[in-house]
């Protein structure tokens, strides 16, 4: 449940493609909304879902080195 996964050259790859296309989205988006509340929530609720496709894709087989379990 806990494991963590070491990426290797493809898993560092994936994993900047995917954080630059979220980024670039989440920038284009809250420029067109005021800051408030709702704002930061949704940057809140992007974060957490950033964290959980990342490790997603760190545990896709061909993208980890190795694995550390706890």
């Amino acid at each position: 449940m806990f494991d963590t996964h070491k990426l290797n050259d493809t898993g560092f790859s994936e994993m900047k493609t995917y954080k630059e296309k979220l980024a670039n989205a989440v920038k284009e988006v809250t420029a067109m909304m005021p800051d408030c509340r709702e704002k930061s929530i949704f940057i809140t609720k992007m974060e957490e879902g950033v964290f959980f496709g990342a490790k997603a894709i760190a545990q896709k087989a061909g993208n980890h080195t190795e694995i550390t379990s706890y």
